[in-house]
């Protein structure tokens, strides 16, 4: 007579149940289409991380550490294949977005770095054209009305007062240029002093 099966205990699963419910908490790989595309050659990758063709550098990085943690501790034969081929697409994918740092200049190709750059770069060519090109600059920006007393940059007393200016003044010597007419201090003479020279060598007494 064959004994009866105890009636507390429950009977061992069948080593398919078993394989099922392994399976339920590992990764599932998804259902690839055999082949290679032609036409897109990254598209077997990409179905493997479980991502689009315009994926980011940040979504392929989150798509592959996330059905990395779905491993279990002890993975079989299958999930270890599974997981170096998952590991192989997301370092091609991965070259794709992001090509390996050379050295040297690689950081040049680093668009956070780059921006700040050209705007520093801009910064010190508009620095250095204008350091450049300073008197001209100066001679559009400065000019003085009637009643300004001016005195030479590098004199303490008043020069004189400015009494006009002509854009176009003719002096005895040379093509007419814009002047100013002063009144010098403390004499009743006026004379004619070029723009240029008033502009660059002098400046309002009170400074």
């Amino acid at each position: 007579m064959s004994a009866k099966p105890t009636s507390g205990a429950a009977a061992p699963p069948p080593p398919a149940e078993k394989t099922a419910a392994r399976a339920a908490t590992g990764p599932k790989r998804p259902a690839i289409a055999g082949g290679q595309s032609k036409a897109d050659p990254m598209a077997r990758y990409r179905e493997l991380l479980r991502i689009g063709p315009a994926a980011t550098l940040d979504e392929i990085n989150t798509a592959y550490f996330t059905v990395l943690k779905r491993f279990p501790e002890n993975p079989t034969e299958e999930d270890e294949e599974y997981s170096r081929e998952l590991r192989r697409a997301y370092d091609i994918v991965r070259r794709r977005y992001m090509p390996p740092k050379t050295k040297g200049l690689g950081f040049v190709f680093d668009r956070r770095l780059m921006l700040p750059l050209l705007g520093m770069g801009a910064l010190a060519l508009g620095g250095t054209f204008l350091w450049l090109n300073w008197n001209n600059v100066k001679m559009k920006v400065t000019h003085y009305e009637a009643g300004a007393v001016l005195r030479l940059k590098d004199g303490a007393a008043p020069f004189g007062t400015v009494t006009g200016y002509e854009a176009s003044h003719k002096f005895p010597a040379g093509a007419p240029a814009p002047a100013y007419s002063i009144k010098l201090d403390g004499r009743e003479e006026t004379v004619w002093v070029s723009e240029r020279l008033v502009v660059l060598g002098m400046v309002p007494a009170g400074k």
